[in-house]
């Protein structure tokens, strides 16, 4: 298992709560670089992921990768939590755990009380103090999952998870490319690309690209902030080719998604 220390300031809530669901339905979610972890604390469900079904029961957890597409489809009665993270200590966190890509549940905890986790509203908290609180919460959160699913699998290749933290902390900066990431690692930059889709399913200039459009689609909800100002700020100097890119991602141009969050 991977002992390593986990700073929980370096983890961010981005949302967190309950959903109370009395009718079928379908839920439709849009990939994005973040963590989403759902708990089902009443009913079941099955949840499809990247083209997969997975089957969740009551009581039982699984867990969104970034960049994974997921359809959840819901029974009568459904009552589930979810707990949506990113940070630059949040693949660290997940891989001491026995999610994965390719099998991203587990089956029940045992602990009582466990749904009271996800309804903290420090958990969206913009201040300091609320964000100290926010990391301490999702770590307490796994703490659960650890202590009865720790992973025994090989843990992520050591030049991968090095770099997805260093492309996580500086894809914003102009110039930033796949050049930079390997020799910051010192290794060849085939092989860096060989190892790094094998563990991720993406191409690191695939990853960077998502990394960024992501970063991107929030930073248009400031509507201060012209198309140009958004693609310098996730590190496209050419704002054609950033619409490009976005689109390509996105299914939209950067104008017809900022419409779309207003109408």
């Amino acid at each position: 298992m991977n002992d390593t220390a986990i700073n929980h300031i370096d983890l961010i809530c981005l949302s967190s709560g309950r959903s109370l669901k009395s009718k079928r339905m379908h839920i439709n979610a849009v990939a994005n670089s973040s963590y989403k972890l759902i708990y089902i604390y009443k009913g079941s469900c099955v949840v499809n992921v990247d083209g997969t079904n997975h089957a969740v029961e009551e009581g039982c957890s699984i867990l969104i990768f970034p960049f994974q597409k997921y359809r959840l489809e819901q029974s009568d009665n459904l009552i589930f939590y979810w707990l949506e993270f990113s940070g630059f200590a949040a693949a660290a966190v997940v891989s001491q755990i026995s999610f994965s890509r390719t099998s991203p549940t587990v089956g029940r905890l045992g602990e009582t009380d466990f749904e009271r986790f996800f309804e903290l509203p420090e958990c969206r908290e913009n201040t300091v103090a609320g964000k100290y609180r926010n990391g301490a919460v999702i770590l307490l959160i796994f703490s659960y999952y650890l202590e009865k699913y720790p992973n025994h699998r090989k843990t992520e290749n050591s030049y991968v998870f090095s770099a997805r933290v260093y492309i996580e902390r500086n894809f914003g900066n102009p110039g930033f490319n796949v050049n930079k990431v390997a020799d910051y690692l010192k290794i060849d930059r085939s092989h860096f690309y060989r190892i790094f889709k094998n563990e991720t399913g993406l191409s690191p200039v695939d990853y960077i690209n998502r990394q960024r459009i992501s970063r991107a689609e929030m930073l248009l909800a400031n509507l201060r902030m012209s198309i140009k100002d958004v693609a310098f700020s996730v590190g496209y100097s050419d704002q054609m080719y950033f619409s490009r890119v976005f689109k390509r991602l996105n299914g939209r141009t950067p104008s017809d998604f900022r419409k779309n969050m207003f109408t």
